[in-house]
Order: structure tokens, then sequence, then C-alpha cells
């Protein structure tokens, strides 16, 4: 078992950045950039599989993601 690390940036402007490798998350953030794009956007995709998105105006949850 390994560790996917996961870590968000908040801005005084009231938006997040949330770079992730977990897969799981990487699917919610996906999800909800589809469902909401004025308010999360993908930023970038890294080679090691990590994605960034932009979250803005919203509140951040953080809650366990367990793997499939």
């Amino acid at each position: 078992m390994f560790k996917l690390e996961t870590m968000i940036y908040a801005s005084e402007d009231g938006t997040s950045r949330v770079f992730t490798l977990n897969p799981d998350l990487q699917k919610q953030l996906t999800d909800l950039a589809m469902q909401h794009p004025e308010v999360c956007h993908r930023k970038a995709k890294g080679e090691a599989g990590g994605v960034t998105y932009q979250v803005r105006g919203a509140v951040l949850a953080i809650q366990p993601v367990r793997g499939s």
C-alpha cells in the first residue's frame, strides 16, 4: 500500500487550488467540474498522474476517500 498525496492551497481571494494523486478524488473533482464549471475547473495534469484543479467561491469539505 502507498500514499496518494493531496495538497490544498487556499488563497485570500476565495479560490483554492487542489493538487492530488488520488484517482478517486480526481474523479470527484472531474464530476464537480462537469456539473459546475463556474466553480471548478482543471488547471493542469502532470506526467506522474497528478491533477490540479482550481475551485472558486466554494467551501471545501474534506472527507476520506476510500480506494475501489
